[in-house]
């Protein structure tokens, strides 16, 4: 008992049994002395927990057993009880050993996750440059749509300059003499458009690429009020009344008044396609939150709410005629001014309303602009 408590001083008891019967048992007490002995062979250990009634006390052990041979093939059990906390002392290697495994998991997740963040971060990067790509792509697109629209604008005052030509070398091949008032109209009628042509260009060149050209400042209601000089014949002829409510006072904004006024016309042009015969445009500017706001409101048959962001995207046309630029080049143009375009429901419902902001010009910097 004594050799067994010096090995392990958690030792609560040995117990040696024969067919059921208890040949000793001996709790443990103070260790004085160690002895060898020899390990007996016998059956495998069997591990059981018990409990320990010692006087009043109760203690946890874990019993080892083993069956014995002895002489004249009488079995034998040696039994042996540890307390408990020895036993989880030595389970305790193992929980460590867990321990680690757990440590070395977490570990190789957090790699992971930090390498998964790292390909998500290349691949939206990617995603960026993918983007841009796509963006040049559609510039280029853009950019064949403007020459279209240019050749379209163009083939009018061409047609018509090129006829004035003709007549004038006709006139020129001729006697001369009392004819120099008719030279001088077809000449002036020449001059005419080739100003028109130099204004388109001028717009163009202007939406392609506005940084080229500086900005300037200009007032909303005169700039309204020259593009409704020009196409209220149009919008006459096509029986549509206008209505303006304009601000008493000056909308001084900075920008880009050549394409601002295209942007304007754009609107105008889709008022009188869109409006059935006998409607009416009403066109009422204002000032509100240091911004200039500018409504035009058509009575068309309006625009779906699911519709009213694309309707503002290059080639998207809900027109078998039209080709889709119009609004998305009206979009630039308010955006290089640093204002917005939105469209919403008209009044009741009815049309279209079509809202453009811009930043209005300081007062103090209007005087020196």
């Amino acid at each position: 008992m004594d050799w067994l408590q010096g090995i392990e001083p958690g030792l609560a008891y040995v117990t040696v049994r024969e067919q059921d019967v208890v040949l000793l048992h001996r709790e443990a007490g103070p260790a004085d002395s160690v002895a060898a002995a020899a390990e007996p062979a016998g059956e495998p250990i069997v591990i059981s927990p018990k409990k320990l009634h010692s006087g009043t006390n109760i203690i946890s052990v874990i019993a080892f057993s083993r069956q014995l041979n002895a002489a004249a093939g009488v079995e034998r059990t040696l039994q042996v009880a540890l307390k408990k906390e020895v036993v989880e002392r030595e389970q305790a290697g193992a929980t460590t050993a867990i321990q680690a495994l757990f440590n070395l998991s977490l570990l190789i997740i957090t790699v992971s996750f930090g390498i998964s963040l790292l390909m998500i971060i290349w691949l939206v990067q990617r995603e960026i440059t993918w983007g841009k790509r796509q963006r040049q792509h559609e510039h280029l697109m853009f950019a064949g749509a403007v020459a279209s629209s240019i050749i379209h604008d163009f083939r009018n005052p061409m047609s018509a300059m090129q006829l004035d030509a003709q007549l004038l070398q006709q006139e020129a091949a001729r006697d001369t003499s009392g004819r120099s008032a008719r030279l001088q109209e077809l000449a002036a009628r020449l001059n005419a458009t080739f100003g028109r042509l130099d204004i388109l260009l001028a717009e163009f060149r202007l939406v392609a690429k506005p940084e080229a050209i500086e900005r300037e400042r200009f007032e909303i209601n005169a700039t309204l009020q020259d593009c409704l000089d020009l196409i209220k014949l149009r919008l006459a002829r096509a029986g549509l009344a206008v209505r303006t409510d304009l601000s008493a006072e000056p909308l001084g904004v900075i920008g880009f008044p050549v394409q601002f006024k295209r942007a304007l016309l754009n609107i105008l042009n889709n008022a009188e396609v869109f409006s059935p015969p006998g409607g009416r445009v009403t066109i009422r500017t204002h000032a509100a939150a240091g911004q200039a706001i500018l409504e035009i409101t058509d009575e068309g048959p309006g625009i779906a709410p699911q519709f009213r962001q694309r309707i503002f995207d290059l080639f998207y046309t809900n027109r078998p005629a039209g080709i889709g630029i119009g609004l998305a080049l009206a979009k630039t143009a308010v955006e290089n001014c640093g204002g917005t375009i939105s469209v919403q429901a008209g009044a009741g419902g009815r049309g279209s309303c079509f809202i453009i902001r811009l930043p209005l010009l300081a007062t103090g910097a209007e005087g020196q602009a």
